[in-house]
């Protein structure tokens, strides 16, 4: 009986291991934000102590001085070409740039519902701003990069996407998205084309960006239907089915262009 149980205890951990879902929170805007102003943080030195004793130079008595009013300086010029940087953040822990998708699966033997998720590192492109409003932006997604918590789950992503033949997506804005006024931030429902196996269809993605410093950051998700691109739902032993349209989700990092100016 107690080998029994000990086996049961067993199965039941590789179950519990296999199935369980620890998907990781959709991307946000203030968390983005944390780590583009952490990668800008000059790095700290100890300087060496010096055991020899200093003389204090002789107190002077200052001259009264007038204080120039301060001005009030306006928010800097984003202006210019914005290029994804691909060195801040990890993408060990979802910190760095990423393309990926969001998508709910129904499991079978009484386990329940679940959500998939996978993500790319692999991710170039640009933004363009220009008086005041985001002008024009391509971002491109290497799906060969594609990582969930499941390996077999990968392997069928891969096969209904066809990456072997189309390994790339690719979302274009359609229409300029203007920043809100008077600062570096933008909030807004964009248009666009996203491609994914080679068919491309209209979308409207949900943006927020701010400007961190030297760092644009740009969060968001668009939605996507799985029959709109051909792609047919995967499907394995162990689900029942899979949602026939889901979320792709993104976060990104960008610096200027060498000789943007702005």
């Amino acid at each position: 009986m107690l080998v029994l149980a000990g086996i049961l205890v067993v199965a039941f951990a590789g179950w519990w291991f296999l199935v369980r879902s620890d998907a990781p929170p959709a991307p946000d805007l203030a968390t983005a934000a944390e780590t583009a102003a952490a990668a800008q943080q000059p790095a700290t030195t100890v300087s060496p102590t010096s055991a020899a004793p200093t003389t204090a130079a002789p107190a002077t008595t200052a001259t009264p001085t007038t204080v120039a009013p301060a001005t009030t300086a306006g928010p800097p010029d984003p202006s210019g070409t914005w290029a994804v940087d691909p060195d801040i953040g990890s993408f060990h822990d979802f910190t760095s740039t990423w393309v990926g998708y969001r998508i709910d699966e129904e499991l079978g033997r009484g386990i329940g519902a679940t959500t998939a998720v996978g993500r790319t590192p692999l991710v170039t492109g640009t933004i363009e701003i220009v008086n005041g409003a985001v002008a024009s932006a391509r971002i491109t997604a290497d799906l060969r990069g594609l990582i969930s918590d499941r390996t077999y789950r990968d392997g069928k992503v891969f096969e209904v996407l066809h990456v072997d033949q189309h390994p790339e997506a690719v979302f274009v804005l359609d229409a300029p998205v203007p920043l809100a006024e008077g600062t570096t931030e933008l909030a807004a429902t964009a248009p666009g084309e996203l491609t994914v196996n080679g068919l491309s269809v209209a979308v409207e993605a949900t943006l927020e960006a701010t400007l961190v410093g030297d760092v644009l950051t740009v969060v968001g998700s668009l939605p996507v239907v799985l029959a709109d691109h051909d792609v047919e739902a995967p499907s394995a032993p162990i689900v029942v089915s899979v949602a026939d349209h889901g979320v792709v989700e993104f976060q990104l990092f960008l610096t200027r262009s060498v000789g943007a100016t702005g």
